[in-house]
């Protein structure tokens, strides 16, 4: 059988293998991206900039939970400060999300060193400051399922050696997960992202200006 025939028929059997299975292979590959490791008794439970609408309801579950007494928010940079006051912040919106499930846990934002966070990596050291001056030794980290590994590489970047104790909890939305993330715009687009963001943040260790915050 001749050479080309052969090669022929291996990148057939590996297509028709792939095509079969590609359900399992994205699936798999998205879950790569989600790190979820949080356990009870954390000082605080920190919720990252961006994500309004999975972030801080995931984090509120938490405290509900038991998790930990107190939330933390990270201050993101305004994206237009002409503008900014017609829009609600974290914090307003989390204290609506509060009175609408009655809950009353401790909250309060992290200040930003910079006049506001622009990256993951800026989030952890404004949050390191912080914990540092109230002396935590147990956080938890909320952002969304996709987001999770990059953050936690970036915190425990900036966290190594200080002692504090770091874990992470992965929030869900109503619109792709895992399992599920090719068949919707959004989800195509932040998995996607992912695998350029994930790899940048690895050789980086802080921010990086053309990845802005998530």
């Amino acid at each position: 059988m001749k050479n080309w025939l052969i090669f022929l028929i291996f990148v057939f059997i590996i297509l028709t293998t792939a095509f079969s299975q590609y359900r399992l292979i994205l699936t798999n590959y998205a879950e790569f991206f989600t790190v979820n490791n949080a356990t009870s008794g954390a000082d605080a439970i920190v919720v990252l900039s961006g994500g309004k609408a999975t972030r801080i309801p995931h984090a509120l579950e938490l405290f509900k939970a038991g998790y930990a007494s107190r939330l933390l928010l990270t201050d993101e940079k305004k994206r237009n400060s002409r503008f900014a006051h017609l829009f609600s912040s974290n914090e307003d919106i989390a204290l609506a999300m509060m009175k609408e499930l009655k809950l009353k846990p401790p909250l309060e934002t992290v200040t930003s060193s910079k006049g506001g966070a622009t990256s993951t990596f800026d989030e952890a050291y404004d949050l390191l400051k912080y914990s540092q001056q109230e002396n935590y030794l147990h956080l938890i980290l909320v952002t969304d399922a996709f987001h999770t590994r990059r953050a936690y590489h970036a915190f425990q970047t900036v966290f190594e050696g200080t002692g504090i104790r770091l874990e992470i909890s992965a929030a869900q939305n109503d619109i792709f997960n895992e399992s599920n993330w090719w068949t919707s715009d959004q989800g195509i687009s932040v998995y996607v992202l992912e695998s350029i963001k994930y790899p940048v943040y690895l050789l980086s260790s802080r921010n990086v200006t053309f990845i802005r915050n998530d």
